[in-house]
């Protein structure tokens, strides 16, 4: 018990710091796509397998990938609302869409295949129309407290999942997981400094990356369970990052001045 604690609390930072330092480096639209990816739902649904069992964390991707439908409305709306409100405002219509989203996906029982299409479609919804932004000024360098807060809040939201999950059960958990925690402090964090264009290519660059946190959770509904759990997330894993290099080379193509 004592090992697996340690190794959620040094998996989360090492994930959180090369995420950051990448979007740093290339921008708050590769920033969202990076937060678009399983870097936190997929760390938790090891810890899961390795603590509940296969079963449950296998049971967990069709939660899981619910979430992501109120983590699109998320994205979504945000964007629309950053060209409209500052970011309290628009902090405050994101998360009322995820909760909306939230309180509808609850309420209905669907079987794994719908979840999956159900999905599917919500994303490429949110993708068609979620805004476009427009130039985006010279960005300021962060504060102090930027990494170690990301950290802070991720580390905790993983060791606070995965304590709780047998309470929650393998659906509430899955949507648990992918609740904007860390979207909630950088997007208005990016809006605040950077202005709202380049929070709204954070969020598209978000909505976009959620196709590859899709299809880790797609590979891990069909594998858990008959592959060798190893296999099955490293299946789960080549898939999402080669479909995260040509999201990526698309939004290249789209914006060729992007570094």
């Amino acid at each position: 018990m004592t090992l697996i604690l340690l190794l959620k609390l040094a998996t989360m930072p090492l994930v959180i710091i090369a995420a950051t330092l990448a979007g740093r480096r290339f921008g708050a639209g590769v920033a969202g796509l990076i937060l678009g990816l399983p870097i936190v739902s997929g760390p938790i649904s090891v810890f899961i397998a390795v603590e509940q069992g296969v079963g449950f964390a296998q049971a967990a991707t069709s939660g899981t990938l619910l979430g992501l439908i109120a983590l699109a409305a998320y994205g979504l709306v945000y964007a629309w609302a950053a060209r409209r409100f500052d970011w309290p405002g628009a902090l405050a219509c994101g998360l009322a869409a995820t909760a909306g989203s939230v309180w509808l996906l609850t309420s209905l029982d669907l079987p794994e295949p719908a979840v999956i299409w159900l999905t599917t479609a919500s994303i490429a919804v949110a993708i068609l129309l979620c805004p476009q932004p427009g130039p985006v000024r010279r960005r300021a360098p962060p504060p102090a407290w930027d990494l170690p807060g990301r950290i802070l809040v991720s580390t905790t939201v993983m060791v606070s999942v995965t304590l709780f999950a047998p309470v929650m059960g393998p659906s509430l958990t899955g949507m648990v997981s992918t609740f904007p925690v860390m979207l909630s402090v950088m997007a208005p964090f990016t809006q605040r400094v950077e202005g709202r264009d380049a929070a709204i290519a954070m969020m598209r660059g978000c909505v976009e990356g959620l196709v590859t946190f899709a299809l880790f959770f797609q590979v891990l509904s069909v594998t858990l369970g008959h592959w060798p759990p190893v296999t099955a997330y490293l299946a789960a894993l080549a898939a999402s990052l080669t479909l995260a290099i040509v999201v990526l080379m698309l939004q290249r193509r789209r914006r060729p001045g992007v570094p």
